[in-house]
């Protein structure tokens, strides 16, 4: 019971940090929440490439002091300085984050003006955040800009509201070590590779008396992980097991079934990933194993970049996620940002959401390991330029960024109650499980959120 607790707090903390892109952790492999709508995401817009970053504004200005309410500020303390910079009228003020801290805020007569948010549900519930759709379409700096098909409308509420949008793009790839790869005789794969190419790659790199293996012990290969193979063979078309509208999860299916049953048994039958036991053993905990020099591939996202950065003591590089039997995907992380409808100052605060969509904006993100949701020639430079890729494959960096698909999550109704099922499957991954004992759980899941939907409107 004690485990299955600290995974779940595990899976809560990791879900946190990931929304806070670099900051969380240089070397945390932990896990994360957001975003829905699987897209093939084609860059198509109706606008011409144009500069995104309007000139400075030198009028004079009462001065403003934005209330976020966010888990974290680390890196983003230079964007915020960036932000103020160019309006130097506007501060940005972090709070504790959280809805009681949001509702007792308004009490106060001192609202929030900004969130973000992991679900929307809960703050929809008291029409605590504002529609954004008319600010949106007003906005010159989004209007112009060439933005990747899809968005800025994936958590777009099937009452055709918008009541977030994505403020961070997060894209996942597979890292590899370049040493072990040639120490047992391999070269680096082509960008098509599949998972049975991994699988075979990773059977050869595994030596259990030398302690290596071909996949990492950690949190986002036994996750995030799971989420993309289903999607890559054709067998929902969301990630997270989600069908199309996000109104039933497809865990209960035979096919997304038998996906789970072929990574599970990368540990249980192959052992190119180690069980807990042969982890615990090793000393090795679901995050960072990776660096240890021992492991062949792993999943990684930005937040572990700048630490593989400063401490790896091997050669390693990035590749897309494997072809599966339909399509090559990965996992799209997107952090929603709101306005609260209580803000007093909301044409401030939405100046630091279409901030977001400026080329500095993005350069940053690209410095920060991120990728960009801006289409515009100069981001691609700045990924073959940045210090943060430097001798890395960066053409792999700029081809995952338009791949499928967004992660589901903010828009789904009793999302806390999947949450809770993922992390049994998470477990599962590790060692003997029969997972169609959860099928029962994703039938009341599905049952309860048709009901929450209706309730909803939606």
């Amino acid at each position: 019971m004690k485990r299955k607790v600290l995974i779940c707090q595990l899976l809560t903390a990791a879900l946190v940090c990931l929304m806070v892109m670099t900051a969380c952790s240089k070397t945390d492999s932990n896990i994360n929440n957001t975003n829905p709508k699987e897209t093939e995401q084609t860059g198509q817009t109706n606008q011409e490439e144009v500069d995104v970053d309007p000139p400075k504004e030198e009028e004079e200005h009462e001065p403003v002091t934005l209330k976020l309410l966010a888990w974290h500020v680390g890196a983003h303390q230079e964007l915020f300085d960036m932000f103020h910079e160019k309006y130097p009228w506007i501060t940005i003020e972090v709070e504790e984050w959280g809805i009681d801290k949001a509702i007792a805020m308004q009490a106060a007569g001192e609202p929030a003006d900004l969130v973000w948010i992991t679900g929307l549900s809960p703050w929809l519930k008291d029409g605590m955040l504002e529609d954004l759709t008319p600010y949106i379409a007003n906005d010159p700096t989004i209007q112009n800009a060439k933005i990747i098909d899809g968005f800025l409308e994936a958590f777009k509420t099937p009452d055709d509201k918008l009541w977030a949008v994505p403020y961070t793009a997060i894209s996942e790839w597979i890292i590899v070590n370049k040493d072990l790869l040639k120490k047992h005789g391999m070269e680096m794969p082509p960008y098509d590779w599949t998972y049975d190419d991994m699988l075979e790659m990773a059977k050869k790199a595994t030596d259990p008396a030398a302690n290596e293996y071909g996949i990492s012990y950690d949190s986002l290969m036994a996750s995030h992980f799971n989420w993309i193979l289903p999607v890559a063979n054709g067998h929902a078309p969301n990630l997270r097991f989600f069908n199309e509208d996000l109104s039933q999860n497809l865990l209960n299916t035979p096919d997304v079934l038998a996906d789970m049953k072929w990574l599970q048994e990368l540990t249980t039958k192959w052992h190119v990933r180690p069980s807990d036991e042969e982890a615990e053993k090793l000393g090795w905990e679901k995050a960072n194993n990776f660096l240890t020099g021992k492991v062949l591939f792993t999943l990684g996202a930005d937040w572990v970049i700048p630490g593989y950065n400063e401490l790896a003591t091997f050669d390693w590089d990035v590749l897309p996620l494997p072809r599966g039997k339909e399509k090559q995907v990965t996992v799209q992380l997107l952090g929603p940002i709101a306005m609260l409808s209580a803000s007093k100052n909301k044409d401030a605060a939405f100046k630091w959401i279409s901030f977001q969509f400026e080329l500095e904006a993005q350069k940053w993100n690209v410095k920060n390991g991120s990728n960009t949701f801006v289409i515009h020639p100069d981001i691609d430079d700045e990924i073959d330029r940045t210090p943060t890729w430097k001798g890395k494959n960066t053409e792999v960096i700029k081809m995952t960024k338009e791949m499928c698909c967004y992660l589901p999550g903010p828009t789904i109704p009793d999302f806390d109650e999947f949450q809770n099922i993922d992390a049994a499957l998470f477990e599962s991954m590790y060692k003997e499980f029969d997972i169609t004992s959860l099928v029962s759980r994703v039938d009341k899941f599905n049952e309860s959120t048709m009901k929450l939907r209706k309730e909803m409107g939606w």
